[in-house]
């Protein structure tokens, strides 16, 4: 039998020379290509409870959604996180 999954494993990580710059509520408002990128974590299928915005050495900025489980297992390995304003 399966056994429950007591925590989810962070699966968001940093590549080298990215940082957290910001973090958003899911918007229900704008285009339907942004809805449906943030819709649903970006590593299981539960609905988005956070959008963190990442920004790279050369400027570029990405969007990685996560559910609750996943933001809560990043905040663990980045505390900076926890300092973000919602």
């Amino acid at each position: 039998m399966d056994q429950p999954q007591r925590e989810a494993p962070s699966e968001f990580h940093l590549k080298t020379g990215e940082r957290i710059t910001g973090s958003l509520l899911p918007v229900t408002s704008g285009s339907d290509r942004m809805l449906q990128e943030i819709a649903n974590c970006a590593h299981c299928l539960r609905p988005t409870y956070k959008v963190l915005i990442v920004t790279s050495a050369a400027g570029l900025e990405r969007r990685a959604a996560l559910c609750v489980s996943h933001f809560a297992a990043a905040a663990r390995l980045f505390p900076e996180l926890k300092q973000l304003p919602a």
